[in-house]
This record gives structure tokens, sequence and C-alpha cells, in this order.
């Protein structure tokens, strides 16, 4: 609300700006610079010429006496010319308006068939689940990979419809998770799935299979992924502060700009990772595996790498200020060389 009442006002300053211009410009190009409107504006002084014709005798006498006079008659003044310019500036004002209001409409309408669609999905689901006696289903029963490719689709299609509204997104996968259909049991693939900007803070994800999905700029702070298939998922600039990735499998994950400021990635499997970038500060990377992954400019200060396999890794302009890398494996001396504040070999 604050932001369309800023826009409001800078269009209104802007527009009565512009139309005051063109009453202040002729003022510029008069003579001497003096207030006074040029000529060619047609509301500068002016005279005006009245001419009185007055016969003399009777009606059908010839003698006429003719008297012309000249009446002066004002310029307009800064004020008239303001007021004029407050004038014109009313229908501009009006056509803002009017689209700032079908703007809002607009967004309103959208706003609300978000909401049906995510209630469809919740209402459908739900149904699916009750008619099926899902929760007493034996494991091998064949209907239920019938059942979890429904729910899967459905899913997908509504995540699809979500857009970039993160938090309605965040509903649905928080729902899954309440119907433990995310679980070892029935464990929905949710691989591919558009969950960018997504808000699941504190979420139990651990175990869920999410390769290839769209996490960008999604916020995972203090979510449970661990032992999560994350291969290949694009988590650019996603927040996974204080986040558990342990044994985690994120190959080939691009990670560029993300928050993993005291995360947990014991044994988390990273190989051919990007991670260029990240401010991992404070985080647990002990036996983690990072061969072959991009570390470049990435903040490692007062990281836990005891026991991390390294071998390939990009490490240009990585900083490792008060990182332990004790028994860090695989790394190199050119390595250690190009990143900051690494002693190769490391430290016993």
């Amino acid at each position: 609300m604050f932001n369309n009442w800023r826009t409001l006002i800078a269009g209104v300053f802007l527009g009565s700006l512009i139309t005051a211009g063109v009453f202040i410009f002729p003022l510029a190009v008069s003579n001497n610079w003096q207030f006074q409107w040029a000529d060619w504006t047609g509301i500068g002084e002016d005279k005006i010429i009245k001419t009185a014709t007055e016969r003399l005798g009777s009606d059908t006498g010839q003698i006429q006496r003719v008297t012309i006079t000249e009446e002066p008659q004002p310029g307009k003044t800064l004020w008239d010319g303001l007021e004029l310019a407050g004038s014109l500036a009313v229908p501009f004002l009006l056509v803002y308006l009017g689209n700032q209001i079908q703007k809002k409409d607009k967004e309103l309408a959208y706003t609300n068939l978000r909401e049906e669609a995510l209630q469809g999905y919740l209402d459908r689901i739900s149904a699916i689940l009750i008619d099926n006696n899902v929760s007493s289903l034996d494991p091998s029963d064949p209907s239920l990979e019938t059942i979890k490719d429904v729910v899967r689709t459905r899913t997908l299609t509504v995540l699809r419809s979500l857009d970039d509204d993160g938090e309605r997104k965040g509903s649905v996968i928080r729902f899954l998770v309440d119907a433990d259909l995310l679980s070892i049991y029935f464990a929905v693939d949710l691989s591919s799935a558009n969950l960018k900007g997504v808000q699941l803070s504190g979420v139990n994800l651990s175990r869920a299979i999410l390769s290839n999905a769209d996490l960008s700029d999604a916020d995972l702070s203090n979510a449970d992924l661990s032992y999560a298939n994350l291969r290949d998922a694009n988590l650019q600039g996603a927040d996974l502060s204080n986040t558990d990735l342990s044994g985690a499998e994120l190959y080939n994950a691009a990670l560029t700009r993300a928050t993993l400021v005291n995360a947990e990635l014991t044994s988390a499997k990273l190989n051919g990772a990007i991670l260029s970038n990240v401010d991992s500060s404070y985080a647990n990377w002990s036996n983690a595996d990072l061969s072959s992954a991009d570390l470049s400019s990435a903040d490692l200060s007062n990281t836990n790498l005891k026991g991390a396999e390294v071998t390939s890794a990009k490490l240009q302009k990585a900083n490792f200020k008060g990182a332990e890398v004790k028994g860090v494996m695989g790394l190199q001396q050119e390595q250690a060389q190009a990143a900051r504040n690494l002693a190769f070999p490391p430290e016993s």
C-alpha cells in the first residue's frame, strides 16, 4: 500500500511539473528573461481597439463621428498560468488513477485465481487420500503407485500455476509434509518442481526428492534437508542458513550466491556443484565431497572442513580465514595459492 501511494504522489508531481513547464518555458524565451510572456504565446499583454460610430442629425443624415479607442488588456500572471496548469493536470491525474485502479483490480483477480487454485488442489488431494484410505494401504499395494502419480502430477501443475507466489507454494509443500506424503513410505517425487521463491523456513524435508527442482531465491533457512535428493537443483540465491544438509545429494547443483551461514553439510555430496560467491561462514563441511566443485570467491571463513574432499575443486579467491582444514583431501598447491588464507599443506 505504501509503495502505491508513493508511486501516486510521484506521478502527480511529475505530471504537474511537466504541465507547468509548458507555461514556464515561454518566460525563458521572452525578452530580457523578465517575467513576461513571449508574444507568440498569445497570452501576454495586449491592446483591444474599439471603434464607436455616432450619427449626427436625422437618421438619414450623412454626418458621422467615428471614435477609436485603445483599451489595454493585461497579460496573464504566474498564478493564472499555474491555475491553468493545474486544470490541465487533472485529466492526466484521472487517467493515472484509472490505470492504478485497473492494475489493482487485475492484481486482486490474479490473487483470487491463485487462492482458488490452491484451495482446489488441497480439496482434491484430501479427497483422494480419504477416498482411498491411503494411510491403511500396504507399501506393496499396486494402487499406491497410481495415487502417487496422481498426487505428483497435480502438485507439479499447481506449483506452475502459482508462478512467483512463494507463500502459497510453501503452503502446498507444507500440506504434503503434514499429510506425510514426502516421507519414505509415500515419497512423492517433486523432481523438476517449480519452487522458485518458495517459503519453507523450518520445514522438515528430510529425504525429499527434489532433483532438478527450481529452488532459486527460496527461503529454506532452518529447514531439514538431510539426505534429500537435490541433484542438479537450482538453489541460486537461496537462503540455507542454519539448514541441515547433512548427507544430502547435491551433485552438480547450482548454489551461486546462496547463503549457507552455519549450515550443516557433514558428508554432503557436492561433486561438481557450483558454489561461487556463497556465504558459508561457520558452516560444517566435515567429510563433505567437494571434488570438482566451484568454490571461487566463496566465503568459507571459520568453517569446519575436516576430512573434506576438494580434489579438482576451484578455490580461486575463496576465503578460508579461520577455517579448520585438518585432513582436507586432494588439496593441491595451486588450489591453496589461488585461495585466500589457505595454507599448503594443511596444518596437522
